[in-house]
């Protein structure tokens, strides 16, 4: 049995982790290809699982050149991301998020650390009753590297006040994975694609966040 990593605080990617966002992003993605005669496939879309807006638009100029230049190109995905955010009829939060964020607020501060836009974490998790739990909400579009540079979770656990190696990492992707390494960090993943290669990153590997609980809030 993997021993249990001693943490101060918690942060948490959203994406696919607390909330199922498939909806908002795969629908701004399609849109965003079929302005260039693309459409979007597991392929291409495994090139991108786990990064942020500006990368996600990058990586398809790259692919592509679209005639539009690459500032715009990331407006415009951007734009769609936070426009099916605000008009999503249902955002469903994954299997034990609730109920593990509240129960490690009780004990822990705690942040959310993202590749969506700013507004789009906020709607998501005040959808979920959530959003008074976290101390800190950050966006990898306010860091100068999106995962899976580090820079956005150090950037968390400065605002938290809490030491880089004192900090539990929740993920889903790979590039959070390696994000969360390369910050010095352990990391619970509940992997969401490329299973192998995140669990090759993860302190522990999770079936959903609820698995979460019983270890770290064991009398909830």
């Amino acid at each position: 049995m993997l021993e249990l990593p001693s943490f101060a605080a918690c942060i948490f990617d959203m994406d696919d982790l607390l909330v199922d966002t498939t909806r908002v992003w795969n629908t701004a993605e399609e849109r965003l290809l079929a302005r260039l005669g693309q459409k979007r496939t597991a392929e291409l879309a495994v090139r991108w699982n786990g990064l942020n807006a500006a990368d996600v638009a990058r990586t398809i100029h790259e692919t592509f050149h679209p005639p539009w230049p690459l500032a715009e190109f990331q407006a415009m995905l951007r734009e769609a991301l936070i426009a099916n955010y605000r008009a999503a009829p249902e955002l469903a939060p994954m299997p034990g998020a609730v109920e593990l964020v509240r129960a490690l607020s009780e004990r822990y501060p705690l942040a959310v650390a993202s590749g969506s836009p700013l507004e789009g974490i906020g709607v998501a998790l005040e959808r979920l009753g959530i959003r008074g739990s976290f101390a800190v909400l950050i966006s990898s579009e306010e860091v100068p590297r999106g995962k899976p540079a580090p820079d956005v979770f150090l950037a968390a656990a400065a605002r938290l006040g809490v030491e880089a190696a004192r900090c539990l990492v929740f993920e889903d992707s790979l590039a959070g994975a390696r994000a969360a390494r390369a910050a010095g960090m352990s990391c619970f993943t509940v992997p969401s694609a490329e299973h192998d290669k995140v669990a090759a990153l993860s302190t522990r590997v999770l079936r959903t966040l609820a698995d979460a609980i019983p270890l770290l809030v064991p009398e909830h």
